[in-house]
């Protein structure tokens, strides 16, 4: 009896957030909210976040979900990314593009790897030599990462280092948000309420892969909530062997951070011909020019994701996604 009320909580907590983000998601919706999410009012993301409470056992301190073929857990104050893996809907046209991705891959550095949603459904879909290696420098996130890892029987597959990502080796402060597990930023700014700030080693890619012996991956994710300037001037030699790039772009973040948006693209656009504006709302990859990403509107909620594609098998296995 237990356990059926408790699926029942989950389903009916399930349902009720599904059908809020449909709402949110709505061009009344967007048009009425000017393309922000509906979540960043206080009141509806309190209420947002007491549904997905319903799903779990009260005093738990930890969410646990099955995402994707993986089980997952994060932490129970998160209010996005968990209730959305619970939901079953946490960037599921991005993780989906990812898993094609790594099917088609040997090897993918996750740079802000959080609590492992990429790092765990792209490493079940890496062949089986194929190898992941996940950069998460918070402390929390990182314990669950390496939960979530070994839970899912991936710890043969994937590599976690407990260190950020930047233009060169050194330290990096880390500003910690209260708001959710992934909001946590190198600009204070960036994270709404926050707890703290921690100082943690920071690597770039080129120096990880020189010092390791590594050749280029196939694959570089990133999401580093502004940094992601920062990464990419760190991975130039890797970059020059082409491999695929899937990374936020938040003008705003990256602004506050100190690495505007401008000359990330214009780095991304000198080694990449075939670049594609995320849409989740059609769930279509959009080829895109340097030109077109300045244009007011292209970015924003649900269109905030690139892929830059430098390998035929990676065009190969997302070719039916793109859409003029």
């Amino acid at each position: 009896m237990a356990i059926s009320m408790k699926r029942l909580r989950r389903d009916l907590a399930v349902t009720a957030m599904r059908a809020a983000r449909a709402a949110n998601r709505s061009r009344v919706a967007r048009v009425l909210l000017r393309g922000r999410s509906v979540r960043r009012l206080p009141l509806v993301n309190r209420i947002y976040h007491q549904v997905f409470r319903l799903a779990v056992t009260a005093g738990d301190r930890d969410a646990e979900a099955r995402y994707r073929g993986v089980v997952l857990t994060g932490p129970l104050w998160d209010k996005t990314i968990m209730p959305s893996v619970s939901g079953g809907y946490y960037e599921e046209f991005e993780v989906g593009i990812f898993e094609q991705l790594a099917e088609a891959s040997h090897s993918i550095l996750d740079v802000g790897a959080n609590i492992g949603v990429y790092a765990c459904t792209g490493a079940t879909h890496l062949p089986p030599a194929g190898r992941l290696i996940a950069f998460e420098p918070v402390p929390e996130n990182l314990s669950y990462l390496r939960r979530n890892v070994d839970r899912n029987g991936l710890a043969p597959r994937v590599t976690i280092e407990p260190m950020a990502v930047g233009a060169s080796p050194g330290e990096l402060t880390v500003h910690l948000s209260a708001e959710q597990s992934g909001k946590h930023s190198a600009a204070a700014a960036n994270v709404g309420t926050r707890t703290g700030a921690i100082t943690i080693p920071m690597t770039s890619v080129d120096a990880y892969l020189a010092a390791n012996r590594l050749p280029a991956p196939d694959i570089i994710k990133i999401d580093v909530e502004g940094y992601e300037g920062f990464v990419l001037q760190g991975a130039v030699q890797a970059m020059a062997a082409s491999p695929t790039l899937l990374f936020e772009l938040h003008p705003e973040l990256q602004e506050n951070c100190g690495s505007p948006t401008g000359p990330l693209l214009d780095l991304v656009f000198a080694h990449y011909p075939q670049v594609f504006l995320i849409d989740e709302l059609s769930n279509h990859l959009r080829p895109c020019t340097r030109a077109a990403l300045d244009a007011p509107g292209t970015i924003g909620l649900y269109r905030s994701n690139l892929l830059a594609i430098g390998r035929q098998e990676h065009l190969d296995a997302v070719g039916r996604l793109i859409h003029a």
